[in-house]
């Protein structure tokens, strides 16, 4: 057994998690998946949502770790940002659609831990910014409140659903919004 049966039982199920969301994930599949017994599987975890509720906190820390990892990366602010951008645009290919939606629609029993990292990512998301802001890397005329404010109900639209009847395609909703936020409907007039 060991604690490598228990990181085996972790990976197995954020893999399973990731392909097919947390309601399809049976503790009978992760067990398989992780090639261990239930009994193994029991000793560790009382039940698959607190296996998943682990999972969903070791993946919402390493997202702020690798975001503020970009943030404090020593290259131009714009490279930063594309940075950022790119980096949450792969992951997002590596999810499922049922993944997604149980996550940002149907949160759940999970929805107090989204709370927690939204919050956390507001806080590096508004530092980041105010600072771009600061150094003149941001349009001047730019309200960091108002920016924040606007990001933030692009998000409730993504997760009620609002955008679905434009986009067949996540990561083209995703590329649109982005161009949309960094560029505007001039684009770069520089």
């Amino acid at each position: 057994m060991g604690k490598n049966a228990r990181e085996q039982l972790k990976k197995s199920t954020w893999e399973l998690v990731l392909k097919s969301g947390f309601k399809a994930v049976k503790v009978q599949e992760i067990c398989e998946y992780a090639e261990v017994s239930k009994m193994t599987f029991y000793y560790y975890f009382k039940n698959k949502h607190e296996i998943i509720e682990e999972v969903l906190e070791n993946f919402f820390d390493d997202v702020i770790r690798s975001s503020t990892k970009i943030i404090n990366e020593n290259i131009p602010f714009q490279d930063k940002i594309m940075k950022l951008i790119h980096w949450k645009a792969e992951f997002v290919k590596t999810m499922s659609p049922e993944f997604v939606q149980e996550l940002y629609i149907g949160g759940g029993q999970y929805i107090e831990l989204m709370k927690d990292v939204m919050q956390r990512a507001q806080e590096l998301t508004y530092s980041f910014y105010k600072t771009g802001k600061d150094q003149g890397k941001i349009n001047e005329s730019v309200d960091i409140p108002v920016l924040m404010f606007w990001m933030n109900v692009i998000s409730d639209m993504i997760i009620e659903g609002k955008f679905n009847h434009l986009f067949d395609d996540p990561n083209e909703m995703n590329k649109q919004i982005r161009d949309l936020m960094l560029y505007g409907v001039l684009g770069n007039t520089k």
